[in-house]
């Protein structure tokens, strides 16, 4: 009776366990295959789906290209006016017809559809046509002619045919040349010899050098030249006459 009680008792405790160790692998099955849905795998994290690698790809700036900067092919019209500072300065004492100046372009200048055909910071070519001194007796202001010529883009010279502006100047005086210098000489010689004619002595010579001096003075003054002045720094504007192409 006690021996049949005992092996009862092994065989209970046998299907116990049995059915404990198989609920715990159905548990631990479950729990992997949450772990599994919870959990992404490598290739998921490291790959987005097709939606979202086109949303990585449109926010990624778009680079310009260096052609869309250049002004090859475009054009300004006939009456567009540009705005440049001279790089060198102008004198008449020095400087004379057919010499070259330069300026330089101020802000872009662009065509009617907004685009940039003249860079700020372009060189422009400038001829000296006719730079005079002035005087007095003829043309107090004295003469200044510039001509445009041409402009730089992009590396290369654009021939150009414009107006420019009256170019603002100054009339700075030389002094006593020895132009009027000889002009002084020559009235003071002439009032002595009139002074002595008509005076028959000294005196009279001494005074009427003295009133020669004085009107050869006069003259001089009014003959003296006067040179035109542009400082290196001056504005200059000139508007196209013709349709300025850059080149392609």
């Amino acid at each position: 009776m006690l021996r049949s009680i005992h092996t009862s008792t092994l065989t209970f405790l046998v299907v116990v366990l049995v059915a404990c160790s198989t609920g715990a692998a159905k548990d631990l099955s479950s729990e992997s295959a949450i772990a599994k849905n919870l959990i992404p795998s490598d290739t998921a994290l490291s790959r987005p789906t097709g939606r979202s690698a086109a949303a990585v790809n449109r926010a990624k700036p778009v680079e310009s290209r260096p052609g869309n900067t250049s002004s090859a092919g475009r054009t300004l019209t006939a009456g567009t006016r540009i705005e440049a500072t001279t790089e060198d300065a102008l004198s008449s004492r020095v400087n004379h017809s057919g010499d070259v100046v330069h300026a330089v372009v101020g802000a872009d200048v662009k065509d009617s559809r907004g685009r940039v055909v003249v860079p700020a910071g372009s060189r422009v070519t400038l001829t000296v046509d006719h730079i005079d001194p002035g005087n007095d007796q003829n043309q107090p202001d004295g003469r200044l002619s510039l001509i445009v010529t041409s402009v730089s883009i992009d590396g290369k010279a654009v021939p150009v045919t414009a107006h420019l502006d009256p170019v603002a100047h100054q009339m700075v005086g030389r002094g006593i040349t020895k132009d009027e210098a000889a002009r002084i000489a020559a009235g003071t010689a002439i009032g002595a010899v009139a002074g002595q004619v008509i005076g028959k002595n000294t005196k009279s010579t001494v005074i009427g050098g003295a009133v020669g001096a004085v009107a050869g003075t006069a003259v001089a003054v009014r003959y003296a030249y006067r040179d035109v002045v542009v400082p290196a720094g001056t504005t200059i504007t000139f508007t196209l006459t013709e349709q300025l192409a850059a080149a392609k």
